[in-house]
């Protein structure tokens, strides 16, 4: 689940098939979770206020670093919910395309 606490600000609730939850700046879930959580928590680690756009090119690299893959616009779909934007919104590949650019430069 994503959410937005007041106190502590955006945050995700990972569960568990017994029901216990935790609250969490960034995870993953899948196959390579325990690489991709570790990827994630050395970037938080180094800089815990990224802006939205640090935001999406952290989970798109992390993904892209974990598999050790380049992606192409339209090989990955990306979402966000923010404080300014509560509502789950799609990005689109040209959206997509411009991170993955970003990426790119700085790499």
């Amino acid at each position: 689940m994503i959410a937005y606490d007041d106190e502590i600000g955006p945050c995700v609730f990972k569960t568990d098939p017994a029901g216990y939850y935790a609250s969490f700046k960034a995870c993953s879930v899948g196959t390579k979770q325990t690489e991709a959580n570790s990827f994630l928590e050395k970037k938080i680690k180094k800089k815990s206020d990224l802006n939205h756009e640090e935001t999406i090119q952290t989970a798109i690299n992390c993904l892209s670093t974990i598999l050790s893959a380049d992606f192409k616009p339209t090989e990955i779909e990306v979402a966000v919910v923010s404080k300014d934007k509560p509502n789950f919104h799609v990005l689109t590949e040209e959206e997509i395309d411009a991170h993955l650019t970003a990426i790119a430069e700085k790499d």
